[in-house]
């Protein structure tokens, strides 16, 4: 079992597909694979370690909503509080009237037109039948930017630089939603979670940074885990690449690294939805915590109910967007596994990031996986490279198979 995945690795290797590939796979509590192939530096023939770090991007989503359960936990937070109890600006805003702009992926005139003409003030809005609540954030069904309308803005403002994170959470509460809130699903890439970060802020009155590390990357022993790079961490930080023409072009410091790609965000604040960097040891350990259902080490660092909350469908009402698949609080959920095309077990929840990281819990296996690789052109949760090692992984250790 081990030889095909280390030949399937390696020849992303050899055909400059990737720079680097870490894959950790753990089952029964126990390491049934461990291996490092490639490069952190490719032109340095720099080795590529566990310990190696990585931009998750969107992989961040899930420590982001893992700080909401524990100021739940807490008794701090309600998951059906409304957004604006904690952030007012939100109270009033409005939701676009549909068919005002049709997606037209295959009309790419039609598309151009709407960005080159599209203004926030021209779109005609309507009242909320209800607010948003932070369970619809979490669940990706609040309707900030998760259609023609967000994207359109997101794409209007790709090269607007912001200045807090607070400035961003008042930029998101002028956007008009696009659909009422808990009608619909579509993913969020930036607003949902960077209002969860920030509201992690309001409520600890500690930075998300801080209330991270206490809570979560300390009881984890997630040593390398941090919105911010020591000199140690940069040290650490494998290239980013991009392929062109069969080749890996070294896109670090580029638009098309973190910050280029995050967009509006500043390096100086810490980004909810995808800021975050992380090693794969470290992200182990918190996919280890969540298959053992908050345990540790011996330690239950999040209660069993919170985790069990999590990998469920989290939406007030069953919203199924992709067939086979669901939003539980800040991961995917396998709830149908052949439907979904998927090779996974009923259950199997998890996310990816932009650059190629991806991570995965199976309950029924009582298996988990976590996959590190940074490249900027892999497209997240669609990447091939991602699917294929999920084919592998279940290949193996799928419980009676």
């Amino acid at each position: 079992m081990n030889e095909e995945i280390n030949k399937v690795l390696q020849s992303y290797i050899d055909n400059n597909e990737l720079a680097q590939a870490v894959l950790i796979i753990r089952q029964n509590d126990t390491p049934v694979y461990a291996k490092c192939f490639g490069y952190a530096d490719l032109e340095e023939k720099k080795p590529v370690e566990f310990d190696s770090v990585f931009r998750m991007m969107s992989m961040s989503k899930v420590v982001t909503a893992l700080c909401i359960l524990k100021l739940v936990e807490e008794g701090k937070l309600d998951l059906d509080d409304p957004l604006e109890k904690y952030i007012p600006e939100f109270a009033d805003q409005l939701v676009a009237k549909p068919g005002q702009y049709e997606f037209a992926p295959d009309k790419p005139l039609k598309m151009l037109s709407y960005l080159l003409t599209f203004s926030m003030d021209k779109v005609k809005g309507e009242k909320k039948e209800r607010s948003i609540t932070i369970r619809d954030l979490l669940s990706h069904s609040s309707g900030l930017e998760q259609g023609m309308i967000g994207l359109l803005n997101l794409q209007k403002n790709k090269k607007l630089r912001l200045g807090s994170l607070r400035d961003c959470v008042n930029m998101y509460s002028n956007y008009l939603l696009d659909f009422q809130p808990g009608t619909d699903t579509s993913y969020s890439p930036l607003a949902g979670f960077n209002i969860l970060g920030h509201l992690v802020t309001l409520i600890s009155n500690e930075s998300l940074e801080s209330f991270m590390q206490k809570n979560i990357c300390v009881p984890l022993n997630m040593k390398n885990t941090s919105f911010f790079l020591d000199e140690n961490g940069r040290s650490k930080l494998v290239k980013v690449y991009k392929r062109k023409k069969d080749k890996l072009v070294n896109v670090t410091d580029t638009d098309e690294d973190l910050y280029g790609v995050m967009r509006m965000i500043p390096e100086s604040f810490e980004a909810g939805s995808g800021g975050l960097y992380s090693t794969a040891e470290d992200y182990e350990h918190l996919a280890r915590m969540l298959l053992n259902k908050g345990m540790f080490e011996g330690r239950q660092v999040f209660r069993k109910e919170t985790i069990e909350l999590l990998q469920k469908p989290g939406a007030y009402r069953y919203l199924e967007k992709d067939p086979g698949l669901t939003w539980g609080l800040g991961v995917k959920i396998r709830m149908d596994p052949e439907k979904a095309g998927s090779s996974a077990s009923k259950g199997t929840y998890g996310w990816s990031g932009a650059f190629g990281t991806h991570f995965f819990v199976s309950p029924h296996d009582d298996l988990e996986a976590v996959f590190m690789t940074n490249r900027s052109d892999l497209d997240g949760a669609s990447s091939y490279v991602s699917k294929k090692i999920e084919e592998l992984v279940f290949k193996y250790w799928k419980k009676g198979s």
